[in-house]
């Protein structure tokens, strides 16, 4: 098995037009009898792929046992958790003061004389605070993913791993074009219905496990804070950096219901643009999710699903509830089930059928999804001539 990595150019951001100055890189398992029958994304949660001796391990697991190219991308905001540097780069924290202040203000009225308090400083009143254990403290605080990047909620992640995809496409690396799936988790879910969104042809299975079908606000700072990253007694009330905001209508960064729409895989209107425009076969879906998932309901699930089946496509939808916690493939019925990339892929790739196909660069797909005050086209391109394939996204204003 061969092991080939690499990085590419971003998808501009053709949203909020900042510059892309983190790298997209690769990562490749490639088989290395004969061309493989095709190819799948890994593609984890928020914080799922951390840990690279797993990720490494899942890929070559499923390049062997299915004669698959494996691929894991660092796309846009990849690196939005806490831990160890991936690529060299690595997230901070960045912790509200007004927090801290908030935090001491709360002392001050339960009495406290504040003995071991050296000085102001954020360093020292964090070093303070974790001295009054048992005392828990919650401060708000923000994921400052590397360099400019921002939580832009999976239009980016989902374009630049196509890119990869055409990537490997024209460095010759041989595959199925017609087989290619994207499996994920949680967000990685999500994104491997929106790379389908965008590329219709492209994609012939996706495979997720508690996915969300539409924009959850607060991982974009709109109201409640993303998630809690424990530091002994203090409970930091974490959300990644964004560049949106939901406070100034008309302002050039405001997300409204257009880029609201475009962020949403169940959306009828927008899966009636990927009727007219897929070509030789639809999309299979095979979708997982727990009755008792308290941040994506089941319900939402259910109406993606049915949605899905009303367009025509091949949809399993297997719900998960008390009786189904075996330990071995589902470990608990919170958001995420525990199930691991290579499980998912182990039950439900063996459920698809193979059909034949073509890729979006071969039909020149020309998608154009209509919005209230704005349109979004994406656009794929063959090579003719002397002018290179390629993949383009833009917005056109109504």
């Amino acid at each position: 098995m061969a092991t080939m990595s690499g990085r590419i150019e971003g998808q501009e951001d053709f949203e909020l037009k900042i510059p892309r100055t983190v790298p997209v890189t690769f990562t490749a398992e490639i088989p290395e009898d004969g061309p493989a029958d095709g190819l799948v994304f890994l593609i984890p949660g928020f914080g799922g792929d951390r840990d690279e001796v797993f990720s490494t391990m899942v890929r070559r697991h499923i390049a062997a046992k299915y004669n698959l190219v494996a691929v894991s991308v660092r796309a846009h905001c990849h690196i939005c958790r806490l831990g160890p540097a991936v690529d060299g780069l690595k997230a901070a924290l960045n912790i509200d003061p007004e927090a801290v202040t908030l935090a001491l203000g709360s002392l001050l009225l339960q009495g406290s004389t504040f003995e071991g308090l050296t000085a102001l400083s954020p360093d020292a009143v964090l070093a303070y605070l974790k001295t009054l254990r048992p005392q828990r403290f919650e401060l708000k605080a923000t994921i400052l993913p590397p360099c400019s990047d921002y939580q832009n909620f999976g239009v980016l992640a989902a374009l630049d791993h196509l890119r990869v995809l055409y990537h490997l496409m024209d460095q010759d690396v041989s595959f199925a074009h017609d087989n290619v799936v994207c499996l994920g988790t949680s967000h990685g879910g999500y994104i491997s219905h929106l790379i389908h969104k965008f590329a219709p042809n492209n994609i012939s299975a996706v495979i997720d496990s508690s996915g969300y079908s539409e924009t959850m606000p607060k991982f974009l700072g709109f109201g409640d804070f993303e998630y809690t990253q424990p530091d002994g007694n203090l409970d930091y009330l974490c959300t990644t950096r964004t560049a949106w905001t939901n406070r100034e209508v008309g302002a050039a960064n405001y997300f409204g219901t257009d880029e609201a729409l475009i962020r949403d895989v169940a959306h009828p209107g927008h899966l009636q643009t990927l009727a007219v425009n897929t070509q030789a076969r639809r999309c299979q879906f095979r979708l997982v999710h727990s009755t008792k998932d308290s941040l994506v309901d089941i319900a939402l699930k259910r109406r993606q699903a049915k949605i899905l089946s009303r367009f025509g496509y091949d949809v399993v939808l297997d719900e998960m509830g008390e009786g189904d916690v075996d330990g071995d493939f589902v470990t608990t019925l919170e958001h995420g089930l525990g199930i691991g990339l290579n499980k998912l892929f182990d039950r439900y790739y063996p459920t698809l059928s193979l059909q034949p196909g073509i890729t979006d660069r071969e039909a020149e797909t020309s998608l154009e999804f209509e919005g209230i005050h704005k349109s979004y086209r994406v656009e794929h391109r063959g090579k003719s001539g002397d002018e290179a394939a390629s993949l383009s996204a833009s917005i056109s204003i109504k």
